[in-house]
């Protein structure tokens, strides 16, 4: 199910861009239709973005690294980063 959901909103941009230019502007149901499903797939953008901002900062702004005093620039940070990789992979 949750595959069908991830085709469905990559391929969304494309069917509103042919419901855009199908819509019959004189019939309201095709135009609140239209209005509708675009509100609904923006909604569900922000809602990943928004999802993906907070698994993000979950991520990187939890634990030693934020408070670690070596890291200078953002080349110190993948190494740091790297280490970590290389210390969780090997246990």
């Amino acid at each position: 199910m949750g595959k069908i959901v991830q085709k469905l909103i990559r391929w969304m941009p494309l069917v509103l861009l042919f419901l855009f230019f199908m819509v019959d502007r004189e019939n309201s149901f095709h135009v609140v239709g239209f209005i509708s499903l675009l509100f609904i797939y923006a909604t569900i953008l922000i809602m990943r973005i928004l999802y993906a901002k907070e698994r993000w900062h979950e991520e990187f702004d939890s634990g030693e690294l934020g408070q670690n005093a070596s890291i200078q620039k953002m080349g110190d940070l993948r190494e740091k980063l790297e280490e970590q990789d290389g210390i969780d992979s090997e246990s």
